[in-house]
């Protein structure tokens, strides 16, 4: 790509004096001879410029702001080749004073331009390779995030599987292939950058399947999900999953009666998620030491998937938290 660049640019300079100058001094056998001497030397000339802008002036004054400096070098590197090339012409090419004059200024003005297209390049360069920094930075971080979802999400999910263990419960099995269907999801799915809905709703079916074996009738567990068919957009995995998980974690345990009700609308690629449960304040939860990294997670994947495209909002009302999540999907893949 660098390399086509720098062939464009070489052409345009070769030529800049026969679309630019009128200026076309005639040749002995008639017409005109756009490549004498003076041009040569002027074209030779103007191309060191350019690429002295772009990779001389510009990192280090105009990146340094040191513009005054830049203006006057570029002004004075610009009088001298057009000078430079009036006096070849003047020896060589005899003209009259106002051509010759004529001549330096037209040639002035060409190396000024081919030296802002020099500038113009490094520019647009230095913007691409900002561009491609800030991508590789969000990317790594997603990596980093999407890295920290799973082994929390296990942490807790263990939590469950140990308490039915210690009760050496019957719904320990069923428990077991529950966590199975959502290893599997983890493993093979969660690594791309974008799923099925479908897929993700059958993920957090089979983790509200496995907090029931685990609870039983001990809480309220109410999962609601409207989906237009056949449509079937897509999203990120296990981006819905956190403030599910939240729910669990911070709404049972010490609360008279817990219930979870979460509600899951899809309306013309728009994603209505409703968590909704009960709430003890009075409870400092001391569970673990990572509480509170599914949310802080969560938020900061959808500003770096979602930006101006999201809403969330986590509120406390008497002895309910409601948290609620609207953003907007992505088309369909291939295959859902």
């Amino acid at each position: 790509m660098n390399i086509l660049l720098h062939v464009l640019f070489t052409t345009i300079i070769v030529l800049v004096p026969i679309f630019l100058m009128p200026l076309k001094e005639a040749a002995p056998g008639g017409g005109y001879n756009f490549y004498n001497l003076p041009s040569i030397v002027l074209t030779a000339l103007a191309t060191i410029a350019c690429y002295s802008s772009a990779y001389i002036l510009y990192p280090y004054f105009l990146m340094r702001k040191r513009i005054t400096a830049y203006l006057c070098i570029t002004i004075a590197t610009c009088l001298f080749i057009a000078g430079l090339s009036g006096y070849l012409s003047s020896v060589l090419l005899p003209e009259p004073p106002s051509f010759l004059w004529a001549h330096i200024i037209v040639k002035f003005f060409i190396v000024l331009f081919v030296m802002g297209t020099g500038t113009a390049y490094r520019f647009v360069m230095e913007v691409f390779k900002l561009e491609h920094k800030q991508k590789e930075s969000m990317t790594m971080e997603l990596s980093f995030l999407r890295s920290q979802v799973s082994p929390h999400f296990m942490f807790n999910t263990l939590n469950s599987l140990v308490a039915l263990a210690r009760k050496k419960s019957d719904k320990l099995e069923p428990a077991l292939m529950e966590l199975s269907n959502l290893m599997h999801y983890m493993l093979y799915e969660s690594d791309q950058e974008k799923v099925c809905l479908s897929k993700e709703i059958d993920y957090i079916q089979s983790y509200i399947d496995l907090q029931t074996l685990r609870f039983g009738h001990n809480v309220k567990i109410m999962f609601t999900v409207h989906k237009p068919q056949p449509a079937d957009p897509s999203i990120e995995p296990m981006l819905l999953i956190p403030l599910i998980e939240n729910a669990f974690k911070h709404g049972i345990g010490m609360i008279h009666e817990p219930e979870i009700d979460i509600r899951l609308l899809v309306d013309q690629r728009e994603l209505h998620l409703s968590v909704h449960n009960k709430y003890n304040d009075a409870v400092h939860d001391t569970r673990d030491k990572t509480s509170g990294i599914g949310l802080v997670n969560l938020e900061r994947r959808l500003r770096i998937l979602y930006p101006q495209k999201h809403t969330m909002s986590l509120r406390k009302e008497g002895v309910y938290f409601n948290a609620s999540l609207k953003l907007q999907l992505h088309d369909s893949l291939f295959g859902c």
